[in-house]
């Protein structure tokens, strides 16, 4: 009877210890559910641009002698855009093209004698020692002649890099520098843009559209609507740490007479039907800069992660796909819980 008396105090302390384990174990956890939103109309703000972004730089430090290209102007590749003040290189080029017409001069003479000399050492009226004189000094003319030449490419190559000239055909955004300034190697003077129209758009996932898909862009100009269409050519593979989204650019069919960097409405015409939720932005986590949220199990005690999707934002609130309507998601705290954790929920939030 005894040691009944004490396995049954065992035992009994036992079931004591896990109900407390149990208990310990628990997390309150505040939740709300998903919330069905009607169909909605993904509009972003995007920001009008170029294929290109080109900054053009200065070849050789020097004084800015004129800035020709103006803000706003259309520009063919070679136009010249800015000159450097190039008196030491027009010397330089000027001496070294004196230099080489002197060599070419001196290398002609010398072949015409050394031509005119073949064959007199046979007949005796000169000597072998006198011909190969002149045919030496033939070959030492041709070498200071190609030394010369090359004197007057680096010559021609510097007074070229005084002249700032546009890479490719574009327009130009702003002019940097100023007349008259002095500027160094590698010294912004042009920043121009290249390549096709294009907008920039800022999506929290983009999932949400594809390469290929079709874009609606509104703008106002001069106070009246103006519409355009666009396909979304490029997708940035990298995230932002700090906002989470990624660029789209969508190329224009045709340009908008528009301030570059000016803000239109960018409206994808996706056919892809989705269920949108709303759910509060705090119950959103990140891992590897994927959102999920925790959903409640059909017990209501344990937690599951459910990858969504990041549409927009309303207020407070994210509209989301991934989970369905009606689904319990915790609202509170989502960093603090983990797989094995056993939850007890504790209040119901307005979205319930």
């Amino acid at each position: 009877m005894s040691m009944f008396s004490i396995a049954l105090i065992s035992i009994s302390a036992c079931e004591k210890k896990h109900s407390e384990k149990i208990n310990i174990q628990q997390k309150p956890v505040e939740v709300t559910q998903a919330t069905q939103v009607d169909r909605i109309s993904l509009q972003y703000i995007g920001h009008y641009t170029a294929q290109h972004m080109i900054s053009i730089c200065s070849l050789r430090a020097g004084k800015i002698k004129h800035i020709f290209a103006k803000e706003g102007q259309n520009v063919i590749k070679n136009d010249i855009l800015a000159v450097l003040n190039n008196t030491d290189s027009k010397i330089l080029l000027d001496q070294a093209q004196n230099e080489f017409e002197t060599a070419h001069v001196n290398t002609r003479q010398l072949s015409d004698i050394v031509k005119r000399s073949a064959g007199l050492d046979e007949i005796g009226a000169l000597s072998t020692s006198t011909i190969k004189e002149r045919q030496t000094a033939l070959l030492m003319a041709r070498a200071k002649e190609k030394y010369a030449k090359n004197a007057e490419r680096l010559a021609e190559n510097q007074d070229q890099q005084s002249m700032i000239r546009a890479p490719e055909n574009g327009e130009i955004i702003k002019v940097v520098a100023q007349e008259g300034t002095l500027t160094d190697i590698n010294n912004e003077i042009v920043i121009m843009a290249t390549g096709n129209p294009e907008i920039d758009v800022e999506l929290y996932d983009t999932n949400t559209v594809y390469i290929g898909e079709n874009a609606e862009i509104r703008s106002l100009i001069n106070g009246s609507p103006f519409i355009t269409q666009g396909e979304v050519v490029r997708i940035s593979p990298y995230v932002d740490q700090d906002t989470k989204t990624r660029h789209v650019r969508v190329k224009l069919k045709t340009s908008l007479p528009l301030a570059f960097n000016e803000t239109v409405v960018v409206k994808f015409l996706s056919n892809k039907v989705e269920n949108f939720v709303r759910v509060p932005l705090v119950a959103l986590f990140y891992k590897e800069n994927v959102p999920y949220v925790w959903v409640i199990t059909k017990d209501k005690k344990h937690i599951e992660e459910q990858k969504v999707t990041f549409i927009n934002q309303s207020g407070h609130d994210a509209i989301v796909t991934g989970p369905v309507d009606g689904q319990l998601i915790v609202s509170s705290g989502p960093d603090l819980l983990q797989h094995e954790d056993v939850v007890n929920i504790v209040q119901m939030d307005d979205h319930s």
